[in-house]
């Protein structure tokens, strides 16, 4: 079976965070059997201006462990004008792919992984090869209502026109079937998949003290990481025995730093700075719980990063951890309640001893191992290849 995958965004490099997820998908289709491609128009952002210069043009081509990857670099040249920019986005992804199917033939099945960009160049490709395509939609922008006019319009032909229409948790499939409310019951939960790095690594026995709660994320407004810090303060303060690191970089992280030394409880929270995988690997070993305090998720790959090392979680309610964190799994609490954030990690520090790290990683593996995830998407793939074609080629 022959998959092609065009993702909206992609890592930059091997240890790049951005879009890892789809890269990690990619390379388990190929350990589970699948022949599979990747193709990615990387713009560089009109803030590198310089690269505008001596930055790298046109066509690149690597093998990602095992994984043919072709890029078109170049600018982008409209960021205030989304429509005029996903139009260019597209017209270099089918330059990609007319450069795949020449060196690697034509693939069985088109997998975009959300409908910006990818979906509308999925639809492209696919009306002029008859190539079907099925889309996983991550953005949650759909879920704060930021797509809106002709981006919507052109998203709206990609749901109507693919295969199979997937999202990444369960509430995010009622969400983008009100959005799009034709495909009202067609989308289908597939989660996204735990890397084996992280189940395989060592689980780390518990310290006695200090009790360490990590974060990890971009620290952008959307994480409402000063709701942690204002939860941590008045669930803890000064208590020694307890400590917080937060991990990411992002536009909030001095106002964050400066509402820790307003709190008085600089000697109890850390900051680490941007992490690697590994970075956030390490970390999460060393903790002891994990809090996640967003306003809107579509998933939550950290959740299961932190399930898979054994860590129990406290998370918001919304959207993607409430199909990620059971009873079992740790505490759900509901979005910009700071009294009851901080209830839950007291509460997940009472109840530390009745979880089980080796159960907790157990769990994680039946649901959200790259064998559990890909079995699902190659299921999808064959029922997809198993129907009439709904397109000719031109």
């Amino acid at each position: 079976m022959h998959i092609l995958i065009i993702p909206s965004w992609y890592p930059a490099t091997p240890v790049d965070p951005g879009g890892s997820f789809f890269r990690e998908q990619a390379q388990a289709l190929v350990r589970n059997g699948c022949r599979v491609g990747v193709i990615y128009p990387q713009h560089r952002s009109l803030r590198q201006w310089t690269s505008a210069f001596i930055g790298k043009y046109g066509i690149s081509e690597e093998s990602d462990v095992g994984l043919t990857t072709l890029r078109y670099h170049g600018m982008n040249w409209f960021p205030r004008f989304p429509i005029f920019g996903g139009r260019y986005w597209v017209r270099h992804a089918e330059k990609l792919y007319i450069d795949y199917i020449r060196k690697y033939g034509k693939p069985d099945l088109i997998h975009a992984h959300s409908l910006l960009h990818a979906g509308r160049a999925a639809l492209h490709i696919s009306r002029h090869s008859g190539v079907p395509f099925v889309v996983t939609e991550h953005s949650s922008a759909f879920t704060r209502g930021l797509v809106i006019g002709q981006q919507l319009r052109n998203a709206a032909k990609a749901v109507h026109e693919a295969s199979r229409l997937i999202a990444a948790s369960e509430d995010f499939c009622n969400v983008l079937g009100c959005v799009f409310p034709e495909s009202a019951g067609q989308w289908m939960y597939v989660p996204n998949v735990v890397h084996e790095r992280f189940l395989k690594a060592p689980l780390r026995v518990r310290r006695d003290n200090p009790f360490t709660f990590l974060h990890v994320s971009t620290l952008e407004p959307g994480k409402a990481v000063g709701n942690l810090i204002d939860a941590y303060a008045a669930a803890f303060g000064m208590d020694i025995n307890t400590h917080m690191v937060i991990g990411g970089h992002g536009v909030e992280r001095d106002e964050l730093e400066s509402r820790v030394k307003r709190h008085g409880i600089d000697k109890c929270v850390s900051f680490v700075g941007a992490l690697s995988r590994d970075g956030v690997l390490k970390q999460m070993q060393e903790c002891d719980a994990f809090v996640l305090s967003s306003k809107a998720e579509t998933f939550g790959v950290v959740l299961i990063e932190a399930l898979a090392l054994g860590k129990p979680v406290v998370a918001t309610r919304c959207g993607g951890p409430e199909s990620i964190i059971r009873e079992e799994d740790g505490i759900l609490v509901p979005v910009d309640d700071v009294p009851k954030l901080g209830d839950g990690m007291k509460e997940i520090r009472r109840q530390y001893g009745n979880y089980r790290p080796i159960e907790l990683r157990r769990s994680c593996a039946n649901r959200f191992s790259e064998k559990a995830v890909t079995r699902q998407l190659i299921d999808i793939y064959r029922q997809v290849l198993a129907e009439p074609k709904r397109h000719t080629a031109a």
